[in-house]
C-alpha cells in the first residue's frame, strides 16, 4: 500500500500503545467474565482494534465519536480512561457511565464520547445530528458515526447518507465490517454492497481493517477531507471477529476461521516498528508490561469503588 499520510516513532507508539490496551483489557475482561463480577453483557473486539486505532489517531477531543453495541475498544482509543471503563462493567459508581450505563451505553464528554447506543445502526444519525451542530454554531468539530455492517441494513444508514451529502455536513462514517451480524454471514442478510450503495451519496475509501497503517492512512486522508468542508466521507473498513458476537468465548465459526498472525493487526504493527528500526523488540516487551499494570490497577480501583444506591437514582 502507498501511504500517502507519513508515519514517525511517536505515531507508532500511540498506536501500539492503544491497540495493546485495548487487546488486554478486552483478554482480560474474558478471563473475568466467568467469576460474575461483571453483571452487563459484553461485546469484544478482539482482533479489530485496529479500525478504531487507525481513526481515532486523527482525531480530537472536541469531535463526537458516536458508538454502537460493541463500544470499548473505539472508547479506549478515543482516550476514556481505563479506571472508569472498568469500573462501570462492575457496575460501581465511580464508572464512567455511574454505573447506569453498563458495557454498551459508554460516556465520557471530556474525551468526545457523547454516549453509545445498543440498537444496532442507534450510533449512525446521532453522528450527523452532531455535524449538524457544528455546522449550524461553526463548533469547528467533526460528528463521527462508527458502526457495523449489519447497521447498513437500516433506513437510518441511507436517511443519514442522504441529509448528510444534502447538506454537505462535517461527518464522517465509519463501517467497522467483520462480516458477521451476530452469527449471521453478511451474504446472508444483505442484498448490497455497502461501498456501491454509500457512492451513490458521497466519496468512499477502504481500508485492511486488520492492518492499522492502512486504516490510519485511509482515516487522515477521510479527515481531512471532512475537516476542510468538503462534505461527509464513508470509511470502510473490513476486519476479522475473533470473539462470538457476545461473551468472553473465541468464535467457532467454521466460516469465519482466524489466522492468529496473518490477521493480527498487533503483531503486524509490532513486525513493521522493529523492522523499520523506530521502535525495539524491548520497548514493545515493556509496553505490554506497563498496560498489564495499568489493568491490575483499574481493577482494583473498580473493586474498592461503592455500588449505586437508589437514591442515586433521585439525584
Amino acid at each position: 500500500m502507498q501511504r500517502t499520510h507519513t508515519i514517525d516513532r511517536e505515531a507508532v507508539l500511540w498506536m501500539l500503545r492503544r491497540m495493546r490496551l485495548i487487546r488486554q483489557t478486552s483478554e482480560r475482561i474474558a478471563k473475568l467474565y466467568a467469576t460474575d463480577v461483571m453483571e452487563t453483557p459484553v461485546h469484544l473486539c478482539i482482533g479489530q482494534e485496529a479500525v478504531s486505532v487507525g481513526l481515532c489517531r486523527h482525531l480530537t477531543d472536541r469531535d463526537k465519536l458516536f458508538l454502537g453495541h460493541r463500544t470499548h475498544g473505539p472508547a479506549l482509543a478515543k482516550g476514556l480512561p481505563l479506571p472508569k471503563l472498568m469500573a462501570e462493567l462492575y457496575g460501581r459508581t465511580s464508572g464512567c457511565s455511574h454505573a447506569f450505563g453498563g458495557s454498551m451505553h459508554l460516556i465520557d464528554t471530556e474525551h468526545g464520547l457523547p454516549g453509545s447506543s445498543a440498537i444496532v445502526g442507534g450510533s449512525i444519525a446521532l453522528g450527523v445530528g452532531a455535524a449538524l451542530a457544528s455546522s449550524l454554531t461553526g463548533g469547528g468539530f467533526l460528528g463521527v458515526s462508527y458502526f457495523g455492517d449489519a447497521a447498513t441494513n437500516a433506513g437510518v444508514f441511507y436517511e443519514s447518507l442522504n441529509f448528510a451529502a444534502l447538506r454537505k455536513l462535517p461527518v464522517l462514517f465509519l463501517c467497522e465490517d467483520n462480516g458477521w451480524s451476530n452469527v449471521m454471514p453478511k451474504s446472508a442478510h444483505s442484498a448490497h454492497d455497502i461501498t456501491s450503495v454509500a457512492e451513490r451519496f458521497l466519496p468512499v475509501l477502504q481500508a485492511d481493517g486488520t492492518d492499522v497503517l492502512s486504516v490510519f492512512d485511509r482515516a487522515g486522508a477521510a479527515v481531512q477531507h471532512v475537516r476542510a468542508g468538503n462534505g461527509p466521507m464513508l470509511l470502510h473498513c473490513r476486519t476479522k471477529r475473533w470473539m462470538k458476537h457476545q461473551g468472553p468465548d473465541r468464535c467457532d465459526l467454521p466460516e469465519n476461521a482466524v489466522d492468529p498472525a496473518r490477521d493480527c493487526p498487533i503483531v503486524k504493527l509490532e513486525a513493521f516498528a522493529t523492522r523499520s528500526g523506530m521502535v525495539r523488540a524491548d520497548e514493545c516487551a515493556a509496553i505490554e508490561r506497563a498496560i498489564e499494570a495499568e489493568i491490575d490497577a483499574a481493577i482494583a480501583f473498580a473493586e474498592a469503588s461503592p455500588f449505586p444506591t437508589p437514591e442515586l437514582l433521585e439525584a
